[in-house]
């Protein structure tokens, strides 16, 4: 350790170096004196007097000798590493299958790793590429930006086009406050002769959108606060890069080209830097439209001027020397105040003071992926992590095996002058010649990993819009990541091979040093066996979040949703957008329901508002009378707008009084139906039909029917309460979107291209928003579910295999060892049974100490997992038992193979070579 901390430790060396060389002149010149004929004491004094200022001449030689030093150190350190580095490169090339194993398994748990990392990365650290990001802040719920609210109560969530207002006039912690929100699937359309329409993703902005933001043009100009000032007068439009180069192939000509947005011309005045994207994560914006355009582009839907419309998010931007807690005290407060102003209707004091504002940090902007991902994001990171510790366990083993192979080779080296650090320090410099090499195939592994994650959590959806680049953070990682994998694989087998038996390394024909590193049996727990227990109860553990997530998952799938889930086609269409409203909407859902049910194959035809795990979710507010509401959730439930024959359409059940008929529309008496759950809520123990429901003062609806309740947004839930109102009612305003729902008598998919060809039939402008069968729609609503069940099952098989392969390479090494041993026992009349029986009874106590570890560290991490489970508890024995009894399984498998050739050792060629 000297040598390479010389400069350090070295001084007080130097130093009594130059003063013994000091007093060894002044002794000679001494003694020359004595020998003159002078007394000792008088010769010394003349010495003294004849050399000088012995201090002076002290201090130089010591800045000498320091420079020399310092210069003779800083070489060597580098000659070494060089020696070190070269020695290394070829020892690993002189074992290229042994190398390739080494950097093939730790590329596999770098790569793995550095793929979840960087999914992380973009949906949860990475901030938004604008002007410093982190002085911004979010009015809203971030994890909302396509959200649409049309409650007349107050809302914390999302805001309305007047609340905006209001607050952008009082925002005087901020330097300036945007607006942006949903843009409903566009048609755009270009000028030119017969360019095919399109949908892209839009989004509308307020005026200031790019100035807050710090967001400049790349080409052209960004908006201004001109397009705030006139509702309906900015026809103008921004794009993206992306955008630019797909549909304009980058043309130098694209500003002030115009363009048919939903009808409207609109001129692009601008183009984004490629690096910005927008303020929703996940999803690129492709055009940004002015804000005051919303109700010119949806003339059916007036939001900016209905305080009811709850559709927008906010970023501030927080002035100098303001905090995060300053702005969201502030917000908070204003934000009530907004909601106040706004006439919430049926909003007490109270309902406002409670109702939950949502302010934060805007720094990484919004996104529903973040809070649908981020636990399971978590969890597969430390999965992988788990993974990584296993690998690192096996290349630990495969690094002992081989340093036990060189015993030789160190003794030599110990015997010619090595230093035991020397031994320590070439050992880790291939272990960090390793790694590195680990880690770049790893980056290969991990870009090509994150592209396959993505698509695997689409699960058949349009593909993730995620940047997945191997960027500063996630280079920062991999590095880190494969420091600390050379300290866990490389540091423990290079100290346990330095030491070194110099007499048993230097006899001839000794087949190894150090064998107690992998242990034979009857010696204390030696390193290579703790590893391999360590594998087991690390594999114990992923195995047992694997189960539990699959029969979770299972769980879900298999539910009872109340419905015909397996033929029923779900068809979305936008007929608001293209002008059906009042009398052509009801012309419209009847000329539809007619021709799907025409259609070979169709067995019945319904449609409704918010559809079936699809579209959106509706509340609404309600009193019941004789019920005391305790709490603000007593007084709002989930609804839903149907046709007649809705219930039996879906496949669902009748429990009580009658479905809705062809009477129950216009302007006739409102009636509402129960599902079952709401009805216990509200009349436990009592019959709900006749009885009323009312919605304000003055209006109120018969209850004429209960239905079984049904999962028809979330599987993993319970169903919630909720009440259906008639569809063509329009009794309480008319519905804001429309989706049918067809049964078929076989396999619904067959029927998408036939019930396409009817709408296009009918009238080709109205857009479809999607044709899916409902077996689709539910896989794609656990789509996080199955992704991490997917990944921990396969993180899991892979431990497993890799415990497999160490307790074979352990078990192997340990029979070589016993060669002698075996062939004793086979001579004195042991029969293979009795070997095959101790091999594998000596592999499972190994197995058994790893169960026996990692048990409860699997019960433990299964509580990690709670949220995560639905149908199953973290305790659950059967998954548990399906871990253990595959691990053993895996186990002996393993050993058997070993304990075969053993059973096969010859006694005389055993007993020859000992």
């Amino acid at each position: 350790m000297r040598r390479v901390f010389r400069l350090r430790l070295g001084r007080a060396t130097l130093a009594r170096e130059v003063d013994d060389e000091l007093a060894f002149h002044l002794q000679m010149r001494a003694e020359k004196l004595v020998t003159g004929g002078m007394i000792s004491e008088e010769a010394r004094r003349e010495a003294l007097r004849q050399f000088g200022d012995i201090e002076s001449v002290r201090r130089s030689c010591l800045t000498i000798d320091q420079q020399r030093e310092r210069a003779m150190s800083v070489s060597d350190i580098l000659s070494e590493l060089r020696q070190d580095a070269v020695y290394a490169v070829r020892m690993l090339h002189r074992n290229l299958g042994f190398t390739a194993v080494i950097v093939g398994t730790l590329a596999l748990g770098i790569g793995a790793n550095t793929a979840i990392f960087t999914l992380i990365d973009a949906v949860l650290l990475r901030k938004l590429p604008v002007e410093a990001p982190d002085r911004l802040v979010a009015v809203g719920d971030p994890g909302r930006p396509g959200g649409v609210s049309m409650n007349p109560g107050p809302q914390g969530d999302l805001l309305s086009y007047n609340a905006y207002q209001r607050l952008r006039e009082r925002a005087g912690l901020l330097t300036g406050l945007l607006a942006s929100g949903r843009a409903e699937p566009s048609v755009l359309i270009e000028k030119t002769a017969g360019a095919e329409a399109e949908h892209p993703s839009g989004r509308f902005v307020s005026g200031n959108y790019f100035k807050v933001l710090g967001v400049p043009a790349a080409r052209g100009r960004t908006f201004d606060d001109a397009e705030d000032r006139v509702i309906g007068a900015a026809p103008v439009v921004m794009i993206s890069d992306g955008y630019w180069t797909s549909r304009f192939a980058r043309d130098p000509a694209v500003i002030g080209r115009s363009i048919v947005v939903d009808g409207t011309p609109m001129s692009i005045i601008g183009v984004t830097p490629p690096t910005f994207t927008g303020d929703v994560v996940g999803r690129p914006t492709d055009i940004w439209l002015p804000l005051t355009m919303q109700s010119t582009l949806m003339p059916n839907r007036p939001w900016l001027s209905d305080p009811s419309v709850h559709w927008l998010l906010l970023l501030g931007r927080m002035a100098p020397g303001v905090s995060l807690d300053q702005a969201r005290a502030t917000l908070e407060s204003q934000v009530r105040q907004a909601n106040a102003d706004n006439g919430s209707q049926g909003a007490s004091e109270k309902d406002l003071r409670e109702m939950k504002i949502y302010v934060s940090s805007g720094a990484k902007g919004f996104s529903r992926m973040r809070g649908a991902y981020e636990l399971p994001l978590l969890t597969l990171m430390v999965g992988v992590a788990l993974l990584m510790l296993i690998i690192c366990a096996n290349v630990a083993n495969l690094l002992l095996a081989r340093a036990i192979a060189r015993g030789r080779e160190m003794g030599v080296r110990l015997a010619i002058g090595a230093g035991r650090f020397r031994l320590v320090r070439q050992l880790l410099t291939e272990s960090v010649l390793l790694a590195l090499l680990g880690a770049t195939a790893g980056l290969g592994l991990a870009w090509w990993g994150s592209h396959v994650l993505l698509a695997l959590a689409a699960d058949g959806a349009p593909a993730i819009a995620l940047d997945v680049r191997l960027d500063a953070p996630v280079l920062a990682f991999t590095v880190a990541l494969s420091a600390l994998a050379v300290g866990a694989f490389g540091l423990m087998p290079a100290l346990r091979s330095s030491r070194v038996d110099l007499a048993q390394a230097l006899r001839a024909g000794a087949r190894s040093v150090n064998s107690n590193a992998l242990g034979a049996r009857g010696q204390r727990m030696p390193m290579g066996r703790l590893l391999i227990a360590g594998q087991v109860a690390l594999s114990l553990v992923l195995l047992v979040g694997a189960a539990l997530l699959v029969r979770s998952l299972s769980s879900v799938e298999q539910a009872d949703t109340g419905l015909d889930r397996d033929h029923l086609l779900i068809v979305e269409l936008d007929a608001l957008a293209a002008g059906y409203r009042g009398d052509r909407l009801a012309s419209l859902t009847q000329e539809l329901s007619e021709r799907f049910s025409r259609l070979p194959g169709v067995a019945a035809v319904a449609f409704s508002e918010n559809g079936i795990f699809s579209g959106t979710e509706s509340m609404n507010s309600f009193s019941v009378p004789g019920f005391v509401a305790r709490t603000r959730e007593d007084s709002v439930a989930a609804t839903d707008r149907i046709s007649p024959g809705y219930v039996t359409a879906i496949g669902g059940h009748l429990l009580r009084g009658r479905e809705f008929t062809a009477q129950d529309a216009g302007h006739a008496p409102r009636v509402v139906i129960l599902n079952e759950t709401m009805a216990q809520h509200y009349f436990p123990g009592t019959n709900p039909i006749g009885a009323t429901m009312r919605f304000d003062d003055t209006t109120a609806a018969e209850i004429v029917g209960v239905v079984a309740s049904i999962k028809d947004h979330d599987l993993e839930g319970a169903p919630i309460r909720r009440f259906y109102s008639p569809y063509l009612q329009f009794g309480a305003g008319e519905p804001g979107s429309l989706r049918f729902e067809i049964r078929a008598s076989g396999n619904p998919a067959d029927l998408v291209m036939p019930v396409r060809q009817q709408i296009k039939a009918l009238d080709p402008s109205l857009l479809i928003g999607g044709i899916d069968p409902l077996s689709l729609l539910m896989r794609q609503s656990v789509r996080e579910d199955r992704l991490l069940a997917r990944l921990a099952s396969g993180f899991g098989v892979l431990a497993l295999l890799l415990a497999a392969v160490g307790l074979y390479g352990v078990m192997t090494y340990a029979i070589t060892r016993r060669t002698g041993e075996i062939g004793l026992r086979v001579a004195l009349g042991a029969q293979r049974g009795d070997v095959i029986a101790m091999v594998v009874r000596d592999a499972l106590g190994l197995v058994l100490l790893g169960l026996v570890i990692g048990l409860p560290l699997a019960l433990a991490s299964a509580r990690l997992l709670r949220s995560q489970l639905h149908g199953i508890e973290p305790s659950d024995p059967v998954s548990i038992a399906i871990a253990l009894v595959v691990l053993l399984a895996s186990a002996i498998v393993a050993a058997f193979l070993p304990a075969l050739r053993a059973a096969r050792v010859e006694p005389l060629v055993a007993l020859r070579q000992e």
